[in-house]
């Protein structure tokens, strides 16, 4: 998968000038992936990413997970002049011991049974472009050492063979983990650690950088509305701001497959927050109970919240009261109560 930039570099690998990058807040992937930069704060790290693209020093991208540490280290390929070279990502997390090994350093045909023609590992893959090492605080501590010596002598073996192989990319990891924790914890060598952690950067969580939900929202729905048939499909403004004011512990991973589900799930035109999962809703509303005037009372909270529960049980049990009651486990009774105290029209 490549990154398609405005034009952030040309055909010779200079870098654009840094205050054109302003120009640009948005960056667009394929599958259904955008990268925005309109917060203060992820506007600072685009230009700190232009800075250190241009160099070879190592970087670590830290924050949450689903928060896009990946897009980042893939912009920063992308602004760099081995943008025309290869960008190689391993997740660390699933790699251990001898698959470790294989996984980096390849091997020769012979070296271990079943090993029938060479392999080249991701040492030799990445070239000299970008090895993007995901997960990074995964990597075994067996296997930290012989990452580290790597790194330190640029140059590697494949498994069972007798030559030294040069390593030019640069190392660009990311994780979620405290590595400093882990380093004091001896589950994460220091070296490595301070090798790894020359150029520092870390992406704020989505609700740090709300003013990007709604184009995210809408982003997404422009390309899972384009897939699954839907091009018509809109947000209303009430679920925007549902939207905006929900904590997103999951990042934007979460966004995207929200949204992917409720273009999936529509039937209508227009999502509405009574499509919006019930959780979101209540958390929302407690937050404003929480950070509202003193005269928001807590019966208030609880009758948006009744109210916003009956409407998705009614859509759910296909306009059936009978089954609505059922999926609300209340009696018939409290139900008609309910829907002629709010003055619903169900």
């Amino acid at each position: 998968m490549e990154l398609r930039t405005h034009d952030t570099a040309g055909e010779s690998g200079k870098n654009l000038p840094l205050d054109d990058l302003d120009a640009h807040l948005e960056e667009q992937l394929p599958g259904g992936t955008a990268f925005l930069f309109r917060s203060v704060g992820m506007r600072a790290l685009r230009r700190v990413a232009a800075q250190v693209a241009a160099s070879d020093a190592p970087v670590l991208i830290v924050g949450e997970s689903g928060t896009g540490k990946e897009l980042f280290a893939r912009f920063i390929h992308a602004l760099s002049g081995r943008r025309g070279k290869p960008y190689a990502p391993v997740n660390c997390g699933v790699l251990k011991g001898e698959l470790f090994a294989d996984k980096f350093f390849g091997h020769e045909p012979g070296a271990f049974t079943g090993a029938n023609r060479l392999q080249k590992g991701s040492f030799e893959l990445a070239e000299d472009g970008t090895l993007f090492l995901d997960e990074v605080g995964e990597i075994p501590p067996q296997n930290q050492v012989d990452f580290l010596r790597v790194l330190e002598e640029r140059k590697f073996r494949r498994l069972g063979g007798e030559k030294d192989l040069p390593f030019r990319a640069r190392i660009v990891a990311a994780t979620n983990r405290r590595l400093q924790d882990m380093v004091r914890e001896g589950s994460f060598r220091a070296d490595l650690f301070y090798r790894l952690n020359v150029i520092p950067i870390s992406v704020p969580p989505l609700r740090e950088r709300r003013e990007e939900i709604p184009p995210l929202a809408e982003h997404f729905l422009e390309i899972f509305g384009h897939r699954y048939h839907k091009k018509d499909l809109t947000l209303a403004p009430d679920t925007l701001k549902v939207l905006g004011s929900y904590s997103w512990p999951g990042n934007v991973r979460e966004l995207k497959n929200l949204i992917e589900r409720l273009v999936l799930m529509s039937e209508g035109g227009v999502i509405r927050p009574t499509d919006l999962p019930l959780e979101m809703d209540m958390e929302v509303a407690a937050s404003a109970l929480l950070d509202g005037p003193a005269s928001l009372s807590l019966d208030a909270a609880v009758k948006e919240a009744e109210i916003r529960a009956i409407r998705r049980a009614f859509r759910a049990a296909g306009g059936s009261r009978n089954e609505t009651a059922r999926i609300l486990q209340i009696s018939p009774r409290t139900l008609r109560h309910k829907v002629s105290a709010y003055g619903l029209k169900l």
